[in-house]
């Protein structure tokens, strides 16, 4: 990494070494950027290849960012994400703010299930054993926890907008440093072994800085001096601390607290628990002396880890506006402790939320490395509540102008991707106008792995009146069918896709591969067009052509011969089918029993003469006699100037047996 900052990478192949490793790159679909090597040209440079043009070869190089939703354990976050936002759009902006707090919740449990299969895969052989992936799932593990964080903080102020946040905090801050809490299980196993630990104390420590007094309570009623006056009188202590419930009045419960308060020190400071002094120092936590809190922040890992704990002792009737101020003093007396640590993304996060900077934070928010999942679902959730429309009015944002632009920008990269496609379009349908445009720009462009994908492709561009997209489907499908020889397929794709030339061209090969071998390709398909062979002329051709092969086949001579006239009449056949259609004749016109009358005869003989010769003498005077293309090609004559006179004799002789019957009078 250069001094800069910026990343410094180079191609490596010998055209770029020689070009002084200068590239040029161009964005591509799908998130990609294609790189190649680059000579620099300026206004004074000669216009002329340089002495090793044409050595080496251009090679493109494909650059792809990597994502954390390419680990398969992460996919299932944004498809439940989905369904959840999928919920809130129903709900819309007339829900109670109960419901909009269940869809918070919602979100957060579906980042702690991932954590926790993220904790899992990290544990499993096959991870272990791979570091790239190891460290894949570490770097999940910390933006989704900080995801989780942030989120749980930002529904504790702004979501449910209790007037009172110390409790909703205390919960906050335990899921969030459980180590404690996980050893103190541990010792509460012990019984009063417990208390011989080399740990015990600091671990009751850091319990009551987190606000865990039944924890502590435990603790200590398992200590082997449970039984002495000191802490029969600090169970007391912790017992008869008042806790504020909703509904009860402040001013009695402030009277409460301050007698209690003021108790609690007369106690400490009578030496009662002189003879205990981790004891003492623990009840001097509780009466918030903040020498002993100075040494629990010089232990703590993040500013906010006891914030919350030291408000219960002493502001626990904290309200929002209050906590402002609160968390803006702790911080500076946490960075006074610890000049030595540098605030990391997540304490300047919170520390933004606590002090009500939401455009700030929203700013950072967009920087987690999770491809916005985060910022985009909490900003659609703050968009629909409506709770801080006032604020982002204030601060001259304009929130539903910002919530479009994230929700397209998050749906565009779903799209983008070969997984997650589906999810992709749900977010870009509430995008309106600029989000149906995406649409029908990204759907053509996913990767068609089955014809099953196909058919949702379809379905869901129908949906949308999307007609060009289903039909660049269509075509990509029939070409594809094509390609490996599944021409019915192909051409049912092609009718699908209402291409005249798409159609036209796999017609065309049916006839032709027809002419030369005499064997109907995809029959089935060519039964059951029906009403759709409009779609192109040579489909009319090819379908009526095929009810008179089939005709012909069942004997039923008189209908084929119908048909067959029609069609040479119809002026739609092809020039290469032309000796196809005569020669088809040849057997109905030597047929003893004429089936075809005079009038179709002369006008068989007509098109022979005016559309078969001319084409013949066409393709000779161009191509020269010899040459292999001067012939129409028919499986049942080598050479089909030969076959033009027993077509003229064939239409002599039916002629005359046509004109004898016709012109014969039935004996009375």
């Amino acid at each position: 990494m250069s001094e800069t900052g910026v990343f410094a990478f180079e191609l490596g192949d010998e055209l770029a070494t020689r070009c002084g490793n200068t590239l040029t790159g161009v964005f591509v679909p799908g998130s990609r950027i294609a790189l190649s090597a680059y000579r620099h040209v300026t206004h004074s440079s000669r216009d002329a290849p340089t002495e090793t043009a044409g050595q080496d070869p251009v090679l493109i190089y494909m650059a792809q960012e990597s994502t954390l939703f390419d680990e398969p354990v992460l996919r299932s976050v944004l498809a439940e994400a989905n369904a959840t936002f999928a919920t809130l759009q129903q709900l819309g902006s007339r829900a109670t703010r109960a419901e909009y707090v269940n869809i918070s919740r919602a979100y957060r449990s579906i980042v702690r299930s991932c954590l926790e299969k993220l904790e899992q895969a990290k544990k499993s052989p096959e991870v272990q054993t791979d570091e790239a992936r190891l460290q894949r799932l570490s770097d999940a593990i910390v933006v989704f926890y900080a995801a989780e964080c942030l989120w749980h903080l930002f529904e504790i102020l702004y979501i449910q907008s209790n007037q009172l946040v110390v409790p909703q905090l205390l919960d906050w801050a335990r899921f969030h440093s459980p180590l404690a809490e996980d050893r103190a299980t541990d010792l509460l196993l012990m019984g009063e072994e417990a208390s011989e630990s080399d740990d015990y104390w600091s671990i009751v420590r850091s319990l009551i800085m987190l606000g865990e007094i039944d924890i502590t309570r435990a603790l200590l009623s398992q200590n082997r001096k449970a039984g002495q006056t000191s802490f029969k009188a600090a169970e007391q202590i912790l017992k008869s601390m008042p806790v504020y419930q909703e509904g009860y009045a402040l001013q009695k419960f402030h009277s409460q607290w301050e007698f209690w308060h003021v108790d609690t020190e007369r106690k400490i400071q009578s030496g009662l628990f002189a003879t205990e002094p981790e004891l003492e120092q623990l009840l001097r936590l509780v009466a918030g002396d903040n020498e002993q809190w100075d040494d629990g922040i010089k232990e703590s890992q993040d500013f906010f880890e006891y914030l919350p704990g030291y408000l219960l002792f002493t502001k626990p009737t904290c309200k929002p506006f209050e906590l402002k101020i609160a968390a803006a003093h702790w911080l500076n007396r946490w960075c006074l402790l610890q000049p030595e640590k540098k605030q990391c993304a997540m304490n300047r996060m919170v520390s933004q939320l606590m002090d009500h900077d939401l455009k700030i934070f929203i700013y950072d928010a967009q920087k987690l490395n999770d491809t916005h999942w985060f910022s985009t679902h909490l900003i659609d959730l703050i968009h629909h509540c409506g709770q801080l429309k006032s604020y982002f009015d204030q601060n001259n944002i304009d929130l539903p102008a910002l919530r479009h632009s994230m929700i397209y920008e998050y749906g565009s990269y779903l799209m983008t991707s070969h997984n997650m496609w589906q999810l992709g379009i749900d977010y870009l349908d509430c995008c309106k106008q600029e989000g149906q445009a995406a649409i029908e720009l990204l759907l053509p462009r996913i990767t068609l792995r089955s014809e099953r994908q196909a058919t949702k492709l379809i379905n869901l561009a129908r949906q949308r009146g999307l007609i060009s997209v289903e039909r660049e489907i269509c075509k990509v499908l029939s070409k594809r069918s094509y390609d490996n020889e599944r021409y019915g397929n192909a051409l049912e794709w092609a009718i699908r896709s209402k291409d005249v030339l798409l159609v036209t061209a796999v017609a065309d090969f049916i006839l032709k591969h027809y002419s030369k071998t005499g064997c109907m390709l995809c029959p089935d398909t060519i039964a059951n067009v029906g009403g759709r062979m409009f779609a192109s002329p040579r489909l009319v051709f090819l379908s009526k052509y095929f009810e008179f092969y089939e005709f012909y086949r069942n004997r039923d001579f008189l209908s084929a011969s119908e048909l067959l006239v029609n069609l040479l009449e119809s002026k739609i056949t092809p020039d290469y089918f032309w000796p196809s259609l005569l020669i088809d004749s040849m057997p109905l016109l030597e047929s003893k029993d004429p089936k075809i009358f005079a009038k179709e005869t002369v006008a068989i003989l007509h098109h022979i003469e005016t559309d078969l010769v001319p084409i013949i003498e066409r393709n000779v005077s161009k191509y020269g006699k010899h040459h292999s293309e001067t012939v129409f090609k028919d499986y049942r004559v080598e050479n089909v100037d030969e076959i033009l006179n027993l077509l003229r004799l064939a239409c002599a002789r039916n002629l005359a047996r046509a004109l004898i019957i016709e012109n014969t009078m039935p004996v009375v």
